[in-house]
């Protein structure tokens, strides 16, 4: 096949012998490949060479991954490349082999009544007489975190390594009982560990419990760690590989269709009194995938937008009626559109005039003439922005108020059986005024990364959790899981709550604080209330419907005073 002619595949790892295989292998496929180690270099190449698709090694070592992924989808100029993560080692036998040398593996989200059956497993159970020490290497501090309050809610002694370097010291000096070991880490994997413990008699007989977001031998559609589909193998999966290429590079090739079961294209409103620049805009932005509406003057732009609600206005500064500035004050006025981000383009770069849509909340100015890759790059990165900014909770990172709506409505109008819980801690109030907001901030990001690793159990999981805001969350899943999930979530509170306490609290068995009237009382430890909403008996026609019958349900599980869950049982 002619190169002109073949798809451009970029592999970013190492230069050794599988490299040099994969490389071999995908040209003979009719491909075109090239390799690199190097950060930079690979970033390089995605916005020079353009390839169709990055193979991504996700345990290379040159670099931290995920860094490299994240850079990628936050970059304007290259967020749409397509990635996948193919890593071939024989050493994923150590985990998953016929003879493993670990005597665990579990993958994250972990389920944490299989790591307490792995734990006993491996080492005696712990008791006041002989402490059981649990080192947890483990570059995710937020995950270790939750891990070592469920070690220390079950009497263990953890031991949190977060840099991999310092592992083995850590190891030889600690003498663990167990071992908790994250495979995939910058500067050093959890392989390299394994090996240079395995060299030392002191250290080799010490149990491992591997914990991963990676699947070994296993094809992920999207994988927990990337969100990419990933293969992590010992030998090169020839024809899974070619049939996951051919696939990501054709959807990457499609264009946008009409089909009306795909998410609706981007609205943009372009407004320039200079009709050659507008129809050429127009076009440029339309094939980047937006849909795209036009005016020649300022009115034009102001009716336009009314009728047409456009989620991004790029309006000309110098318009016949109405200059763009008049229209952004126009629209920032307006509640119904005061929303809407706006970029101004000019000729000027007059700093009064500047000043100006700065107060106005302008989000962005570009100069004339204008570069058309940077005005598509300036929309959609303000887009994206937008988004997070208006729906995710800055504390817990989860979907905020616009998507829990959304996808409850989405459940309604599916017509099928679906639950939703409503979470709520009991006693926080007092927790915060008596710890503070900061050790508050930590029990409410503690809650809501548990909540994830309970309900999202696999990569296939179609569950949904949003943060409502303060200490209330919400849960979108079956009705026939929301029971087993709903226990399994209340008993995982309750073994990580004493760990949010200090000793003396612990030993008291509660803190002393005032209610909401001013009164001082003890208050017992933190636990959780929830209401499981569903149309298993009745139907559900509203949001509102759900949020109302969730807050009494709440209400009535508050009352039995410790960790429970209440279902709606009424016929009407």
């Amino acid at each position: 096949m002619d190169a002109d002619y073949r798809k451009k595949i970029l592999i970013v790892d190492a230069g050794n012998a599988q490299t040099a295989e994969l490389k071999g292998f995908l040209y003979g496929s009719g491909y075109s490949a090239q390799s690199t180690a190097n950060y930079q270099e690979a970033m390089t190449a995605i916005q020079n060479w353009k390839p169709d698709l990055v193979i991504l090694n996700i345990l290379i070592q040159s670099f931290n991954p995920l860094d490299f992924i994240s850079e990628v989808k936050q970059n304007p100029f290259t967020e749409n490349q397509k990635i996948i993560i193919f890593t071939q080692t024989p050493r994923v036998d150590i985990v998953t082999g016929p003879t493993p040398k670990v005597k665990g593996y579990l993958t994250k989200p972990i389920d944490f009544e299989a790591l307490k059956s792995a734990l006993l497993k491996a080492a005696p159970k712990p008791d006041n007489a002989r402490p059981v020490t649990v080192l947890v290497a483990d570059d995710d501090e937020e995950f270790s975190e939750l891990v070592k309050m469920f070690l220390e809610a079950n009497d263990y002694r953890p031991v949190i390594i977060s840099d991999p370097l310092k592992a083995l010291d850590a190891v030889r000096s600690e003498k663990p009982q167990v071992v908790l070991l994250d495979i995939m880490m910058p500067k050093k994997d959890g392989f390299q560990i394994m090996d240079e413990m395995q060299d030392e008699a002191a250290t080799a007989e010490i149990p491992i419990i591997v914990l991963s977001a990676l699947r070994f031998n296993n094809f992920q559609e999207c994988g927990i760690l990337t969100g990419l589909p990933e293969i992590i193998s010992k030998d090169l999966p020839k024809d899974l590989l070619l049939g996951i290429l051919a696939r990501e590079i054709k959807d990457s090739s499609e264009p946008v269709s009409g089909d009306t079961g795909k998410p609706a294209r981007p609205k943009v409103l372009i407004a320039d009194d200079q009709t050659e620049l507008l129809l050429l805009l127009k076009e440029t932005v339309e094939a980047a995938g937006f849909e795209v509406f036009i005016a020649s003057d300022g009115r034009e732009a102001l009716s336009t937008i009314f009728e047409t609600h456009p989620d991004i206005a790029v309006l000309d500064y110098r318009m016949p009626g109405k200059d763009g500035l008049a229209v952004a004050e126009d629209l920032k006025n307006n509640p119904l559109f005061a929303h809407i981000p706006i970029i101004i383009c000019t000729a000027y770069s007059e700093k009064k005039s500047k000043l100006k849509g700065l107060s106005m909340g302008i989000d962005d100015y570009l100069i004339k003439p204008v570069d058309t890759d940077e005005l598509i790059a300036r929309i959609r990165m303000i887009l994206k922005r937008n988004k997070l900014v208006l729906d995710t909770n800055p504390l817990s990172k989860l979907p905020g108020n616009p998507s829990i709506q959304a996808r409850v409505e989405r459940e309604i109008q599916k017509g099928v059986n679906f639950a939703v819980l409503y979470l709520d801690l009991n006693n926080f109030k007092a927790y915060n005024d008596s710890y503070g907001f900061e050790p508050g901030d930590r029990v409410i990001k503690a809650t809501a990364n548990l909540l994830v690793k309970l309900t999202i159990q696999n990569e296939s999981s179609q569950d949904f959790i949003g943060h409502i805001g303060g200490d209330d969350f919400i849960i979108v899943t079956t009705f026939e899981k929301s029971e087993e999930l709903a226990q399994r979530i209340l008993t995982g509170f309750d073994e990580i709550a004493p760990s949010f306490y200090r000793k003396a609290d612990r030993e008291r068995g509660h803190i002393v604080s005032t209610d909401r009237q001013g009164n001082i009382k003890n208050f017992p430890f933190l636990s959780l209330s929830i209401g499981i909403v569903h149309n298993g008996i009745r139907p559900l026609t509203s949001f509102a419907q759900v949020s109302n019958i969730g807050a009494e349900l709440k209400k009535a599980a508050k009352n039995t005073g410790k960790s429970a869950y209440i279902v709606d049982r009424r016929r009407d």
